[in-house]
């Protein structure tokens, strides 16, 4: 029998029982260890001992509890922190508060304070230093993270003769530049990585739902396992079967409530892969058993194990494969130190079938198992913040995003900001799209009532009215620099992107960054946006000679008359790698050919013939291959080049011809080469497209 087993006889938690069997002397290293027979003698007499009255039986677990709880007594220190996060700290706070403080909340006080203060306040102080992360940066977003304008970062662009838009995407090394620019000091954004994750910390007064992230390659059955738990088809409304959105559910489970990330397995989202992760306290990998370990199975571990997220695997398929193919799969995932704990490892291994809902009760009780060992908590009395999982526009609702409360709860008419965008809570709508009042932390919602759309990513937290509206003056005080006509007439791809989210848009940008690197081809990005294609966008597309490109979108009824009239082309995608395999055909076909020389022929001179008038004739015969008209001879004397032109002429048996083969004598007048000597070694050359 294992612990976790009799943990439910004992009607203890898995945490206690350990606890326990260590005070007396048995050595267990986790809840799904198997109990040895001295353990289990040990525990059958506790049993006995508790099997007359089932409420004395249960106290004693209520107090090991609450001694458990004294053991880090950080309950007072984190809703401390919590008060210094909205409220200023007087000096008269204790030393162990001001320690226990975490970054993240002075970071969300320091943004809402600098979005509220003027342009002169910022330039007095010392240099500012922000965050710099490896996803695409628009112009837009790195003026709000400088404090500045827009039209500033566009100008001091042009001064460097770079023409940007607003909505243009910025290489790394060009933000750089700006940053040095400006006297931006520029940190990289594994620390924000960190400071997301808190949301896992065991704080607060009460138990939270656990948030468990479903991660794996491409089609190895990710949203089918959720699909299998919610008893719902959100596979099927998925284009082509595969997720593209990060999609947030809770499920009702008969081992308890629990909260699913379902994050893209396609190379285009890795990004989003990553925000799940760094939002979630245990890591589904499922891993199909007859496709075994791949690309993105390998970067997920890779992100998870950087994120310090528990991992389960869930062995997935098993309904097409034989035994043996599990133990093919535990061996390659060793290799990434994911070790069975049969083999002596850490990690759980559940076989299952996604499709016949095989192993998924064994799956759910480990991950409750898991989440119990955990002891996940947060207070839920403080005002909320947390994390943006996406945003887009819907029709009568207009930008609304999914967000997930790390601690407090969230009210209908609450006064929020996120990022550089501030809002009021208008409605909240569940998973499952009950209209609810409020929210708790761990549970995914989406969210309207805010101007426009906050990006993925982005740190929520409610304030005060008066901070709610500061923060929006501060928003609306930025101009705008419209872009000038024609600009962008020269060479590359002009498009312009619209998305059905703002994740969409994330992973299609980054993807087109990466496309346009691996075809050595720019893509023009005269703009990018959340919605259906309007007038204004076909009118931008004509002012700048761009095509349009959507993703989960359609054109509006007057955009696509508007469009015919101007010849405007518009390709509508609802999968995303067809539209790179289409873009990436595209790139192909109108990239400038590169032409190589081909050697065809080669010939040795046999006589020399000056004729006045016309120049010298070289008698030749072909050993090799062909001569051409018009191609380009190179003349070699030994091992020495001594001439290099162009046949002007070429004649077999004094008639003029196009080209002459191997075995037959034929004379040639070449443009560039003056002197010739008999035996002298002549090569023919010919341009043809490269690697043809």
């Amino acid at each position: 029998m294992r612990v976790y087993e009799f943990a439910k006889l004992l009607d203890v938690s898995n945490k206690d029982l350990l606890t326990l069997l260590s005070q007396n002397g048995f050595e267990v290293k986790s809840h799904m260890a198997a109990l040895s027979s001295e353990a289990t003698e040990f525990l059958n007499k506790k049993l006995e001992e508790q099997k007359a009255p089932k409420k004395t039986a249960a106290e004693p677990v209520k107090n090991e509890k609450k001694i458990e709880v004294q053991v880090p007594t950080s309950t007072e220190k984190i809703s401390a922190q919590k008060n210094l996060a909205i409220k200023p700290v007087e000096p008269t706070k204790k030393v162990e508060v001001k320690e226990e403080v975490s970054e993240l909340k002075h970071k969300e006080h320091a943004e809402i304070k600098l979005s509220t203060q003027p342009k002169e306040i910022i330039k007095e102080e010392k240099p500012m230093v922000i965050e710099i992360t490896t996803q695409p940066m628009t112009v837009g977003q790195l003026a709000d993270k400088f404090g500045k304008p827009s039209s500033e970062l566009i100008l001091a662009l042009l001064r460097q003769g770079v023409v940007c838009a607003k909505n243009q995407t910025l290489s790394e090394k060009m933000v750089e530049t700006l940053a040095k620019q400006f006297g931006v000091s520029l940190v990289h954004q594994q620390v924000q990585k960190q400071e997301m994750h808190r949301i896992s910390v065991t704080t607060g007064e009460h138990v939270r739902k656990p948030i468990v992230v479903v991660i794996g390659h491409v089609d190895h059955g990710k949203t089918t396992l959720l699909d299998f738990i919610r008893k719902t088809r959100v596979a099927s409304r998925e284009k082509g079967g595969i997720t593209q959105h990060l999609g947030a559910y809770q499920a009702e489970t008969p081992q308890g409530s629990l909260v699913f990330l379902d994050t893209p397995g396609h190379e285009a989202f890795k990004n989003i892969r990553g925000r799940g992760l760094n939002i979630a306290d245990i890591a589904i990998l499922v891993i199909a058993a007859d496709d075994s370990v791949m690309p993105q199975t390998v970067e997920a571990i890779k992100t998870a194990q950087a994120a310090q997220v528990p991992i389960i695997v869930a062995i997935n398929k098993i309904d097409k494969v034989e035994k043996q193919r599990l133990e093919v799969v535990k061996r390659d995932l060793t290799r990434y130190d994911l070790v069975p704990e049969e083999w002596g490892g850490q990690t759980i291994f559940v076989p299952i079938s996604a499709k016949t809902g095989q192993g998924v009760d064994q799956l759910l009780e480990m991950i409750v198992l898991q989440s119990q060992m955990m002891d996940l908590r947060a207070n839920e009395q403080q005002a909320a913040d947390g994390f943006v999982l996406e945003s887009k526009i819907e029709k009568g609702r207009g930008p609304v995003a999914t967000i997930i409360c790390r601690h407090g709860t969230l009210h209908v008419g609450d006064f929020f900001v996120a990022g550089t965008v501030a809002g009021k809570v208008t409605s909240i709508t569940s998973s499952s799209g009950q209209q609810l009042k409020l929210v708790g932390p761990s549970i995914p919602v989406q969210v309207s009532g805010i101007a426009e759309l906050a990006q993925a990513g982005d740190i929520f937290k409610v304030v005060s009215e008066q901070d709610f509206r500061k923060a929006r003056d501060s928003r609306s005080a930025l101009s705008q620099l419209t872009l000038p006509k024609k600009v962008f007439g020269g060479e590359g791809l002009n498009i312009i992107v619209k998305t059905d989210s703002v994740l969409t848009q994330e992973a299609l940008i980054d993807s087109l960054v990466k496309l346009a690197d691996k075809n050595e081809q720019p893509f023009n990005l005269i703009a990018a946006g959340v919605g259906d294609i309007s007038e204004s966008d076909v009118t931008l597309a004509s002012d700048t000679g761009a095509e349009i490109i959507g993703l989960h979108v359609r054109i509006e009824s007057n955009a696509a008359t508007q469009a015919q009239k101007l010849a405007i082309t518009i390709h509508l995608y609802d999968i995303i790698y067809k539209l790179l395999e289409a873009l990436e055909e595209r790139l192909e076909k109108s990239a400038p050919v590169k032409m190589v020389a081909k050697k065809i022929g080669e010939a040795v001179v046999r006589k020399i013939f000056d004729i006045k008038n016309i120049g010298i004739i070289a008698g030749s015969y072909v050993k090799e291959g062909r001569f051409l008209r018009d191609a380009r001879v190179i003349v070699w004397r030994g091992k020495r080049k001594v001439g290099e032109g162009k046949i002007k002429g070429l004649e077999r048996d004094r008639k003029s011809v196009k080209e002459v083969h191997a075995g037959f004598e034929f004379a040639f007048l070449a443009d560039g080469i003056e002197t010739w000597e008999v035996d002298d070694r002549v090569e023919c050359f010919i341009e043809v497209p490269e690697n043809k």
